[in-house]
């Protein structure tokens, strides 16, 4: 199905029963009966013939549901899951969706069985995603504690004050309000974060598209969405949108309607990646966290006429990357004198309880990009905080003055 991605990647990671019951229940598709003497290969190779041969009309509206699936089945997607699953109303759904190890399974069992709360998850991934994206992040200091009032007249004040802004009918704008939880960057505990997700509609576009074999124009409206995040323990008010200038006077808006406490306008500082100092060799310190141990395993530098040197050694080599420069270049290479424009840590977890040992990744790149942003909650926490310690990264000031490829602390 190559015009069907998530769809297959759905069909290859879930149960052949579970997939099929699935599709039977949501979309009253006439499935193949499952042969139980052939292996799950065989049997997905049957469904998969099957879909295929669907109308791609017919096909389409599965395909977008799967995307949804997928989304929620990431590492992103299965923190967000993570944080909401304490909502689940009912004690025996909370133990039957606990016992679920497949991603993918867990995503669809919260869609069937909690479609408003597999709703909120889904928005709150986006929101997670905005977050890591300079170009969509501002970031203003609140005053700590307080809680987003989610009273009704509070909730219609802030509806209407918002349609205001955006310039539209009130009953063309969507609010959501949500409590969850993320792991606080510092401990590593988790700490609550209130989310305001605004979805309003865009003005009507048109787009070319055949019937009858005619080309036609039908008239599109699309929807947007913005995402205000608020977190009691640090005061952090996060305008998640691509209005870069709408973000402040949005921020305003939700503390004065929400938080009722007005924000003095003061952005939260941004960080700069810095890891010159990883061109000579370093102990790493480690002293309370779950880490056995830390080694550059990777470093590259550019010269003139755009010319670059990238030295790799293995986690496991007994030398380190240093020696094996010295190794393939000079017995007198150095990289000190070198601008670093790429540098790559690993950084091996040890085994704690059900939790195996594991190495986490580190890449750093010219431009100030960390691939930090794409990792698991929990993960993008612990090596927040080693970078800092490490004094691999560094608070550079207000958003406004810094450039335009920092990132969000």
């Amino acid at each position: 199905m190559n015009d069907a991605e998530n769809l297959s990647k759905l069909l290859g990671h879930l149960p052949p029963a579970v997939f099929s019951e699935f599709m039977v229940s949501e979309f009253d598709v006439a499935m193949p009966e499952l042969n139980a003497k052939q292996a799950k290969r065989e049997q997905r190779a049957a469904m998969d013939n099957f879909l295929s041969a669907l109308a791609v009309s017919v096909r389409q509206p599965i395909e977008e549901l799967a995307e949804r699936l997928v989304l929620m089945s990431d590492g992103a997607g299965q923190d967000v899951i993570e944080g909401f699953r304490d909502d689940i109303f009912d004690d025996a759904d909370r133990e039957t969706f606990a016992a679920i190890r497949n991603q993918y399974e867990r995503a669809l069992w919260l869609y069937c069985h909690e479609p408003a709360l597999f709703k909120e998850a889904l928005d709150a991934r986006q929101a997670d995603v905005f977050r890591q994206s300079p170009s969509c992040y501002s970031g203003f200091m609140a005053p700590k504690g307080l809680s987003i009032k989610d009273d009704e007249a509070s909730r219609v004040d802030f509806h209407q004050t918002v349609a205001e802004h955006l310039g539209c009918a009130v009953d063309a704008v969507a609010v959501q309000i949500f409590r969850r939880l993320r792991p606080d960057t510092q401990t590593g505990e988790d700490v609550a974060l209130y989310q305001v997700s605004i979805h309003h509609n865009r003005p009507p576009e048109i787009i070319d598209c055949v019937q009858d074999s005619e080309l036609f124009g039908q008239e599109v409206i699309r929807a947007v969405s913005s995402h205000v995040t608020y977190e009691p323990a640090h005061g952090h008010l996060e305008v998640l949108t691509k209005d870069t200038d709408g973000r402040e006077t949005l921020a305003r808006i939700v503390a004065d309607a929400l938080l009722q406490s007005p924000i003095s306008g003061e952005r939260i500082p941004l960080k700069q990646y810095d890891y010159q100092s990883l061109a000579a060799s370093r102990n790493f310190n480690v002293a309370g966290e779950n880490v056995a141990f830390v080694k550059v395993v990777e470093l590259g530098y550019g010269g003139s006429n755009h010319r670059s040197l990238l030295v790799k050694s293995r986690w496991n080599d007994p030398e380190d990357v240093y020696a094996a420069a010295r190794e393939l270049v000079s017995s007198t290479f150095d990289f000190r004198p070198r601008h670093l424009n790429y540098a790559k840590l690993s950084i091996r977890l040890k085994k704690v309880g059900n939790d195996r040992a594991r190495t986490i990744t580190v890449i750093l790149r010219e431009g100030n990009k960390c691939n930090i942003k794409t990792k698991r909650e929990k993960d993008r926490a612990l090596c927040d905080r080693l970078l800092a310690q490490w004094h691999l990264v560094k608070e550079i000031g207000d958003a406004l003055k810094a450039p335009v490829d920092a990132v969000a602390a």
